[in-house]
């Protein structure tokens, strides 16, 4: 059985009582992380905990007993402990410790670390294009809570299992005012002329630490990035539609309505997204 880190604790996960987490059930009092891992080595940790820790300030959790030397630490011996030696998955969840109803009697965090292994160790894209649609059913509002990943998720829940009812992939998330802002799971590109566009973080998408990563990577490369309000007209006349998440990096869309798209751009910026992860991890092995 896989352990997990429990406020600094490496247990079994049936050793965590109901109690302990019971805020974070009854009332989504709290927020996660899901950090990609790669030749045995947690991905862009300084990123993750810059995002982390600024939700558990928007959230008002006292996290003074923690911080991101604690948990690095924590991560990397529970990936020693599971024996995760190429790719992986670490999900940090946070949330309000202790007892009371909308009131917490309490403003002490409490933290969570799970590691399981994933089948490739670097970025692979998808060989088979997603099909995805528009999920309309429940629209995001953009608040301070938007960019960050909290756990209350149900919009991101009922449009994943609307995808699968429909044979999807995946489907589109909208904002109140009927703009694309992301999918169930991922950040969303479109290219069109060889030009990248995304949605800004004020119509209410995740602030994602490998939406962050891609506009960097493609500017370095001399592509131009716009961060514009995209339309679902907007979907219909690109040339690719690119998705972006830390654990499959970038995936590419194959038909979206009766239009089929390409994949250029997305295996381009897959080469130099390992291409990161390489300088990434010498960097931490030469300091």
């Amino acid at each position: 059985m896989s352990k997990i880190c429990f406020n600094g604790n490496f247990l079994n996960i049936n050793e965590v009582s109901f109690d302990d987490v019971k805020r974070s059930f009854c009332y989504g009092d709290g927020l996660f992380e899901t950090i990609r891992i790669a030749n045995g080595k947690p991905l862009f940790l300084t990123s993750h905990f810059k995002r982390f820790f600024n939700g558990l300030d928007q959230l008002k959790i006292d996290y003074s007993s923690v911080n991101d030397s604690i948990l690095s630490e924590k991560i990397n011996q529970l990936i020693l402990i599971n024996k995760l030696e190429n790719g992986g998955r670490i999900r940090l969840s946070a949330y309000r410790s202790g007892d009371g109803a909308y009131l917490p009697n309490s403003n002490v965090t409490s933290y969570l670390i799970e590691a399981s292994p994933i089948v490739d160790n670097l970025y692979t894209t998808n060989d088979t294009g997603y099909t995805v649609e528009i999920y309309n059913e429940i629209v995001k509002n953009f608040n301070k809570f938007s960019l960050y990943k909290t756990a209350n998720s149900l919009v991101y829940v009922m449009g994943a299992i609307f995808a699968k009812e429909n044979n999807l992939d995946d489907v589109f998330i909208l904002n109140d005012n009927g703009n694309v802002i992301e999918t169930t799971n991922s950040n969303i590109f479109i290219s069109s002329n060889g030009v990248l566009y995304t949605p800004p973080l004020t119509d209410g998408c995740i602030g994602g630490i490998m939406r962050m990563k891609l506009i960097n990577l493609a500017i370095s490369k001399g592509i131009i990035v716009y961060e514009n309000k995209m339309t679902p007209q907007h979907l219909m006349s690109a040339d690719e539609i690119l998705f972006t998440n830390t654990i499959h990096g970038i995936r590419w869309v194959g038909k979206y309505k009766d239009k089929r798209y390409f994949n250029t751009m997305a295996k381009r910026l897959n080469t130099a997204l390992n291409q990161e992860v390489f300088n990434y991890q010498k960097d931490l092995m030469e300091n």
